[in-house]
């Protein structure tokens, strides 16, 4: 047979007459390692091996075949497709052409979105499945169903408005009013504002001269004015002059006059009458000065002060008492910062007496028992490393690998496993002509907010590469783990000026690195050819 189409329709139950199919059995059986070098490269073979495992193998139904994930294509050791077609719903649509449209998939492929055509014909297709007619979107379409149908990406392309999200797909169909949720640029609109705030007003059944008594910042973001606040600094008494100026005076407001919370001994003083009247105890009152707590005592003036952190004020008034790790939360992007990063792993270290010999034994399982609200950090902005941040931490110590029980390689790189000096030693070695770079150079993931290290990246004849040693893919250990794997894999894969290699545990851990030599030399690169394949 030479048409390939011919391979897509023979009947599933006849696939198994191929000779292939008894090679690909042989693999998942174990009985062999890999496939036959080129297995990939043939286009009938692709559609034979890949309809076998999904159809007859698993026993997939017509719309459960889209659906499969990486899981599947490992355990169906079929990740020589994925290396060539790049994506699950590449190897799809060519083993099955016109069968699948992008609804069907789990993900839609890159620059799906730019396409107003695209979204108006998902939305269309979700609409008709729910029975929603087009004139009904404003009342029963919300911000939440639009994220369940998976409409994230161009709604945070409008601003997150549904209401601005519907308008670039039905110019001039809706109005901003028609929304139960007030689009994102009306915070400035006073006409609009007003009809608000008097429907609020109706409402709460208070009367219009009763406002500044009455009308508070709690009851305002309870009727969605929380975005019309920011523009005010949170502050009721602003947002309500700029809606009716010069109808009522400061005297009429529960409020501070302008500059009150400039002064210190006044901050001083409401903060040590809030702790004295609420009975705190010394060490409680990180925990207890919370922004909330700090709004219902009236204080919004005083947050906005400090930039709506009560750890601001707290370090004002107490200086040096407290540290951010006492607080229950940190402020918004506190973390991304090194210097802040830096000055909380000194003072962890300088209270509890932790001195340059006892550094290296903080680790996950040190943090784990005595304060895990570090490894969310460490796991994010060092890769889960702790040494890095230690290492950053504290750049007066000069630290040794061994004390992190870190590993050397031939060229002096760091490893952080047995396995993965191994593996690196072998890259050292028998890599033609090329740079081997360990933990050279970082990715982020904008959509996960996640930053990524490769374990290696190859250059060699112009090209790059990444290899990733996923050695607990598949492990308990980490509950986490394997989902970042999969996150980390599908990001590597949209990088255009990179290819991807994945070695599974299962790969290196055979005898000897014929699977590592089968991967390296399938993907493009050069290696010795009479390398020692016997670890």
């Amino acid at each position: 047979m030479t048409d390939t189409n011919e391979y897509r329709t023979i009947p599933c139950y006849e696939l198994e007459q191929f000779p292939i199919i008894g090679v690909y059995k042989e693999l998942l059986a174990g009985k062999r390692k890999a496939l036959p070098s080129g297995t990939w490269e043939k286009d009938e073979n692709v559609i034979i091996i890949v309809r076998y495992a999904l159809e007859v193998h698993l026993g997939l139904k017509k719309e459960q075949i889209p659906k499969i994930n990486r899981g599947v294509i490992k355990e169906q050791k079929l990740w020589g497709a994925l290396n060539r077609f790049k994506s699950i719903r590449k190897l799809i649509q060519f083993v099955y052409p016109d069968r699948y449209n992008e609804f069907d998939f789990n993900r839609v492929p890159i620059n799906y979105w730019n396409n107003i055509q695209n979204i108006r014909n998902r939305l269309e297709w979700h609409l008709h499945r729910e029975g929603i007619r087009i004139v009904e979107i404003p009342r029963k379409v919300n911000y939440d169903l639009l994220v369940e149908w998976g409409f994230s990406n161009p709604l945070k392309r409008h601003g997150h408005s549904p209401y601005r999200f519907m308008n670039a797909l039905y110019p001039g169909r809706f109005k901003e009013t028609d929304f139960k949720k007030i689009p994102q640029g009306y915070a400035t609109n006073r006409e609009f504002l007003k009809e608000q705030f008097m429907d609020m007003l109706r409402k709460e059944k208070i009367q219009f001269e009763d406002v500044p008594k009455k009308v508070t910042q709690q009851m305002l973001i309870k009727h969605r004015f929380s975005a019309v606040l920011k523009h005010h600094r949170n502050s009721p008494l602003e947002f309500i002059q700029y809606l009716f100026p010069n109808q009522f005076s400061l005297d009429d407001f529960h409020t501070k006059p302008n500059g009150y919370w400039k002064d210190i001994k006044n901050v001083r003083q409401a903060i040590i009458d809030l702790i004295e009247r609420e009975g705190v105890a010394e060490q409680d009152v990180p925990r207890f000065m919370t922004k909330q707590r700090l709004m219902e005592e009236g204080l919004t003036g005083l947050l906005h002060e400090y930039h709506g952190s009560p750890i601001e004020i707290i370090e004002a008034v107490f200086p040096g008492k407290y540290d951010v790790t006492e607080f229950q939360r940190v402020p918004n992007q506190h973390w991304h910062s090194p210097q802040n990063r830096v000055q909380a792993l000194r003072t962890f270290c300088a209270k509890r007496g932790i001195g340059r010999e006892e550094l290296p034994r903080l680790n996950r399982a040190y943090f784990r028992k005595h304060f895990p609200r570090f490894i969310s950090m460490v796991d994010r902005h060092y890769d889960s490393k702790f040494y890095r941040w230690i290492m950053e931490s504290f750049p007066e110590y000069t630290f040794q690998p061994e004390e992190f029980n870190l590993l050397v390689g031939i060229d002096g790189q760091l490893c952080d496993s047995k396995e993965e000096l191994e593996i690196h030693n072998f890259l050292i070695r028998e890599v033609v002509d090329g740079k081997v770079e360990r933990e050279g150079c970082r990715f982020v993931n904008q959509e996960y907010d996640e930053v990524y290290i490769p374990d290696w990246v190859i250059e060699q004849n112009g090209r790059k590469w990444i290899v990733e040693y996923f050695g607990l893919y598949g492990s308990t250990r980490y509950k986490w783990y394997t989902e970042k794997a999969d996150r980390k894999m599908q990001f590597y894969h949209s990088l255009a000026d990179y290819t991807l290699i994945v070695i599974m545990p299962d790969d290196f851990r055979e005898k000897g690195f014929q699977r590592i030599v089968s991967l390296l030399i399938s993907n493009g690169i050069q290696i010795n050819v009479h390398c020692s394949l016997e670890r």
